[in-house]
């Protein structure tokens, strides 16, 4: 009985310790919001030390998730360490939570942006004597950082809370029921990035490419491509040669990449035409691949591994089958498809 007693007092208080964590840290996470916003952001935009511009590429959409995140504290506040209150907290915002993808796509460019910026001394100055007036050790770059990963860090301390919810509690089905809804929201936030990088890929192949394809052929990017499956250098086989591959939703891009950076173009084939030859005679690491329309290609590539082969043979048969399935479905299908949020999370 005494063991018992124990074990329970043990599992109350680490619910306690993680229900405080959860608090504490949102209370701290808002502070840092704050001075981002404040000490930063509107400080710099009423001197009007960096442009209009300058300071919506480096911040994003801060100010919103500042506001959204003030309301939310509040919220948990009033819970009143009830565990129920605090799973609902998160239930009754999920959807709101959905800025945070707005703010991690560009967040991704904010690098690029700093780096920018310090190439100019009388910026770079700018920004340390900011740092230094508010006695901030880490570089501004560590704390745009933090709503990153802040959303990606709640659905893991709802992970500890149900943990040490039992499981005859009804509090624990509301708190599953929140670290679902968590995890759906990092995984659609997770998705989006990957989507935005591809997206940006794609628009750096054309930039580059643009100047060499010109009139020489109907490919085109921009209007035709709108996912990147694949991309790296495989063997000409029988040669020391390397051609750059690059699977897209609707064709097969082959290039030549020149020491400049450049793409040289040197073919493409489009999803439905392609035939893949998966096994070459006494060469297992190779693979060949066919077009079936107008001009025939024939490529016979060669990877490094037998892991690089299949993968590249599994994305290859992928487009192929896509493509066969696009075309057989509906406008409203193909949004569904490519533009999907699942169905639990639109509802409570």
């Amino acid at each position: 009985m005494n063991n018992n007693y124990c074990d329970i007092n043990d599992i109350i208080n680490k619910k306690n310790l993680v229900i405080t964590e959860i608090l504490e840290t949102e209370e701290s996470y808002v502070n840092h919001l704050k001075e981002i916003v404040e000490e930063y952001l509107e400080y710099w935009k009423h001197k009007q030390i960096l442009s209009k511009e300058h300071c919506n590429q480096l911040f994003g959409n801060i100010m919103e998730i500042y506001e959204f995140s003030r309301i939310f504290l509040n919220e948990l506040a009033l819970a009143n360490n009830n565990v129920t209150q605090i799973a609902h907290c998160f239930l009754k915002n999920h959807l709101k939570f959905i800025i945070y993808s707005t703010y991690c796509i560009n967040f991704q460019n904010s690098d690029v942006i700093i780096s920018k910026i310090m190439q100019s001394r009388l910026s770079t100055n700018i920004i340390y004597q900011r740092q230094k007036e508010l006695g901030h050790r880490l570089s501004l770059g560590s704390y745009l950082v933090l709503p990153v990963q802040r959303i990606l860090r709640y659905h893991l301390l709802l992970k500890k809370l149900a943990a040490y919810t039992s499981y005859n509690e009804n509090d624990h089905s509301l708190v599953v029921k929140a670290y679902d809804k968590m995890v759906i929201l990092a995984k659609i936030i997770d998705e989006t990035k990957n989507k935005y990088e591809k997206e940006g890929r794609i628009k750096d192949i054309r930039l580059m490419m643009k100047h060499i394809l010109k009139d020489k052929t109907n490919v085109d990017l921009y209007n035709n491509c709108f996912e990147l499956h694949a991309e790296g250098d495989l063997m000409i086989t029988g040669t020391k040669k390397k051609l750059h591959v690059i699977i897209l939703n609707n064709m097969l891009l082959i290039v030549k990449e020149q020491k400049c950076g450049l793409l040289e173009y040197k073919t493409h084939i489009k999803s439905r035409n392609i035939t893949v030859i998966e096994h070459v005679k006494e060469n297992p690491l190779s693979f060949r691949l066919v077009s079936n329309a107008g001009s025939k290609h024939s490529f016979t590539l060669q990877a490094t591994l037998a892991e690089e082969k299949i993968f590249w043979i599994k994305m290859l048969n992928k487009i192929k089958k896509d493509t066969s399935e696009l075309s057989s479905i509906s406008f409203a299908e193909l949004m569904a498809k490519y533009f999907y949020i699942p169905r639990g999370y639109l509802t409570n």
